[in-house]
């Protein structure tokens, strides 16, 4: 059941996180009339948007997936009262009934 509820929380933070740095980037380049803002087909797209996109896109979904794993665990402890199996309290000893 982690599984499904980690997996699930990962992929909405990883839509949102996607529509996020879209508009980000439509709002600072000003180019909304673009499908796509990587398109590696388009000979306009230089190779420093490019390295700039690759960075947003690893920083912000970064970001999200640390963000929805947070968010799981708290939701997951508040519906349960236990940690998720497999999630070491601050003491660094494995939650009781984990694997």
């Amino acid at each position: 059941m982690w599984r499904l509820v980690s997996i699930s929380i990962g992929m909405l933070g990883g839509l949102l996180a996607r529509k996020l740095m879209r508009a980000g980037y439509e709002a600072i380049r000003k180019d909304a009339a673009a499908p796509s803002p990587f398109d590696p087909t388009n000979a306009r797209f230089s190779w420093p948007d490019a390295l700039l996109w690759a960075a947003a896109a690893g920083i912000g979904l970064g970001i999200a997936k640390v963000v929805s794993a947070r968010i799981a665990i708290i939701g997951w402890e508040a519906a349960t009262g236990t940690l998720p199996p497999g999630i070491v309290d601050e003491q660094g000893s494995p939650e009781p009934g984990g694997p």
